[in-house]
């Protein structure tokens, strides 16, 4: 079998470039953004986004503040792959640092955290729609370390089935030629 002669070190930089297209390692808040204005008594949606095979299949969601220590545990076992739930709050204390943590709260492991937003008892808030078809949780109260988690679903088993997107197709057959040339260029 023939193969052109060309630098051992091209495979290397072959699969260096091809790698960023197999990592689907991501997790984004998208709502709420930066500036948003959350009101008690109101019912607020929650939006994320994630990669395809980055074996995160639930996490726990909470509530904190950049300026006082606590967190309002919201909710236990999120199925990620809803990519969304709404959230009414009832009685939260009013600040203007609040953040989400989406996280394994059982190994302490930060999947992402949204941008800052702010809660108060009145005013206009930013008109952002539920999602009719997402479950909601109400959170009562401030921080309380006694506390547990305002809902808990049910668990996830854990296995999903893969489903390639063309893009990880085409990345996985590009790193199995830079592979199979790298060993027949060791030959």
């Amino acid at each position: 079998m023939f193969f052109p002669r060309y630098p051992s070190y091209l495979p290397l930089i072959l699969a260096a470039t091809l790698l960023p297209l197999a990592a689907h390692g991501y997790f984004l808040v998208t709502s709420p953004t930066k500036g948003v204005e959350w009101v008690n008594g109101q019912t607020y949606p929650i939006t994320w986004t994630k990669g395809l095979l980055d074996g995160i299949a639930q996490f726990d969601l909470e509530l904190t503040r950049m300026s006082t220590e606590g967190l309002i545990f919201v909710a236990r076992d999120i199925s990620s792959s809803i990519g969304g739930i709404n959230i009414a709050l009832n009685g939260v204390p009013a600040g203007n640092d609040y953040f989400l943590l989406l996280l394994n709260s059982t190994h302490g492991g930060l999947y992402a955290n949204s941008q800052v937003f702010s809660i108060t008892n009145s005013g206009s808030g930013n008109s952002t729609a539920r999602l009719a078809s997402k479950p909601t949780v109400t959170i009562s109260g401030g921080p309380n370390p006694t506390a547990q988690f305002a809902t808990t679903f049910a668990q996830v088993n854990g296995v999903n089935a893969w489903r390639p997107t063309p893009t990880a197709l085409l990345s996985a057959v590009l790193m199995a030629f830079a592979l199979l040339a790298g060993a027949a260029a060791a030959l």
